[in-house]
């Protein structure tokens, strides 16, 4: 079940939250999960396997589960830094900060269970994930100001564009972003994904999402070659999973591969760092 709560402000703004009803424990972590572009809560809920009458999969079970909406004035889309931008855009960014604070109170939530009747979120144990244009927040909350307050990231279907990559670091003062643990995930039917297709293109280590993973590395000062290589079971020959797990700097990366997948992605993907992710669109 989720419940529907609001932020009030010049604009109201409206988040969900699916809390766990067999927690582990009072103090549970949180993911908070941006919906993609042109797309609704429940969709995006949906596929995380918050649906009526269900419990999601475990572990996701014992998360407390938030699915923030976009700013009602716009079209279900979040606020971008965009290249040429001379300054983060702070629209939602405010938000999040409102939303934090809102998920992290000591007060919590109710869960109906006679054992654990309350929880409350670590806040040293907030997720970020996305899914396409949500995706692209994700990114963005990893190279602002807002990194520090969340454990981990994950984005699906949407690369961090090089532009936006150097933009981001002279923001920074030319310097590369802090390590942070990272989960990637893009299909190769996807348009972003392959080498260039004229002249006029960029180099092929900058494309997506080459240039992604080369980003994620040399910010997680990890070696190119990752440390283990996974075919995820059930994979078919039409649509293989490939997991890359990339260690050996203070961060971990791991990049999914959907082979023959296209921008709608959806997978359960392993993580080292915080359990199971199931992400999607």
């Amino acid at each position: 079940m989720l419940l529907s709560q609001t932020l009030q402000g010049q604009i109201s703004r409206t988040y969900h939250v699916y809390v766990p009803d067999n927690p582990l424990g009072a103090t549970v972590p949180a993911i908070i999960v941006f919906h993609g572009g042109g797309q609704d809560v429940q969709t995006i809920a949906a596929r995380w396997g918050i649906t009526p009458g269900n419990p999601p999969p475990p572990p996701l079970d014992r998360y407390l589960l938030v699915f923030p909406e976009a700013d009602p004035r716009l079209n279900d889309e979040w606020v971008h830094f965009h290249n040429g931008d001379s300054a983060f855009p702070t629209y939602d960014l405010l938000f999040i900060d409102q939303l934090l604070t809102a998920i992290t109170d000591p007060a919590g939530y109710a869960t109906g269970n006679l054992a654990v009747p309350n929880v409350t979120v670590d806040p040293l144990l907030v997720y970020a994930a996305g899914f396409s244009n949500g995706g692209g927040m994700v990114w963005q909350l990893m190279n602002s100001d807002h990194v520090s307050s969340f454990q981990g990231f994950a984005a699906v279907g949407k690369a961090l564009d090089p532009e936006k990559a150097v933009q981001y670091r002279q923001q920074l003062g030319g310097v590369l972003p802090n390590p942070v643990p990272a989960v990637y995930v893009h299909g190769t039917a996807d348009v972003g994904f392959g080498p260039p297709r004229t002249l006029q293109e960029v180099p092929l280590d900058t494309t997506h999402p080459a240039n992604t993973v080369r980003e994620m590395l040399t910010r997680n000062l990890i070696p190119n070659a990752p440390s283990v290589t996974t075919l995820v079971p059930g994979s078919t020959n039409t649509t293989e999973v490939v997991v890359q797990l990339f260690e050996g700097g203070s961060a971990a990366f791991e990049y999914v591969t959907v082979l023959g997948g296209g921008h709608n992605v959806r997978v359960q993907v392993p993580r080292r760092f915080a359990g199971v992710l199931s992400v999607g669109a």
